[in-house]
């Protein structure tokens, strides 16, 4: 299914060693590291605070939503994380963890996860996650995961539908981090979603 993705991500992940020998760390960058124990810090039953940095309302209104637009969600935990599972399971095989954090976009529930893989690149390991929030076929998912796979950090890549977003996020010592904002399968595209992911990734800071 994500053939053409693998040969991409095999130049990612060439991308990333060579920037990183130029570049060094960026100062306040998440690293694999720092997602992996914050996701098991925060745990699978969740927490009532997000551990990245987030600031949703901000970020809300610096992409055009409005005061009061964006903010918490009121129903369950906060932050919810995966960081473990059997030997041949995605968060296993890309050595990971995600973050999941909810908020509301005015009346749409908005999941913001965090992403951190040792191996390959964070955009893999929530694949499945993103074609089926983002409702896309076979085919637009290869050619999306195509554009991910060799974005430049920082910038968005929203899927077709608009109702999905990624964003690498820089990334302080090896490996790929990540954040993918998603209002979910049954959202209306929404034109100021890439904004807000470029503006809550403008945020991700340790």
């Amino acid at each position: 299914m994500f053939t053409r993705f693998r040969a991409a991500a095999a130049l990612g992940a060439a991308t990333l060693l060579l920037t990183g020998c130029s570049k060094g760390s960026d100062s306040g960058a998440l690293s694999v590291a720092w997602v992996k124990e914050r996701a098991k810090a925060t745990g699978t039953a969740g927490a009532p605070k997000c551990p990245v940095k987030y600031d949703i309302a901000a970020a809300g209104k610096a992409a055009g939503y409005g005061d009061q637009a964006a903010g918490t969600s009121p129903d369950g935990p906060a932050a919810t994380a995966a960081f473990d599972g059997s030997p041949d399971s995605p968060i296993r095989r890309f050595d990971g963890a995600t973050i999941d954090c909810v908020y509301r976009v005015n009346s749409q529930e908005l999941h913001a996860y965090t992403v951190g893989v040792g191996k390959d690149l964070a955009v893999g390991l929530l694949a499945p996650q993103v074609q089926v929030d983002a409702k896309m076929s076979t085919a637009e998912m290869g050619t999306w995961l195509d554009k991910a796979a060799t974005a430049e950090r920082g910038l968005p890549v929203p899927t077709p539908g608009g109702t999905v977003v990624y964003v690498r996020l820089p990334v302080d010592g090896p490996g790929d981090v990540a954040l993918i904002v998603s209002l979910g399968d049954t959202a209306k595209a929404d034109p100021q979603l890439a904004r807000l992911a470029k503006e809550l990734a403008s945020q991700a800071r340790t």
